[in-house]
């Protein structure tokens, strides 16, 4: 986990009046999961509407996501958030195809 990376993340994309408490809970360990799944559950509510995109269906071919991400002015890293325990936390270099 970088708290660096993940504050301005949460700064960045989530509605000022969630991101104090997502943060909190974000950093802790015991309450992390929680946040993830405020995450993955409540992102309409939770989220900036103007950073969001809908992905089409289906949304399963990892270089149709990273053609799409490019179109977006993505670069080519990614952080993830995650329950995953494996990738959470962590940079990724992708290729955009």
């Amino acid at each position: 986990m970088n708290k660096d990376i993940e504050e301005i993340v949460v700064r960045t994309f989530f509605e000022r009046r969630i991101q104090e408490r997502f943060m909190f809970e974000l950093f802790s360990p015991k309450k992390r999961d929680k946040a993830l799944h405020r995450l993955n559950h409540d992102y309409k509510r939770n989220l900036r509407e103007q950073y969001m995109i809908e992905i089409p269906t289906p949304n399963s071919c990892a270089s149709e996501l990273a053609n799409l991400l490019k179109k977006h002015g993505a670069g080519k890293q990614c952080y993830a958030l995650s329950f995953n325990k494996d990738i959470d936390g962590k940079n990724y270099l992708y290729l955009l195809l």
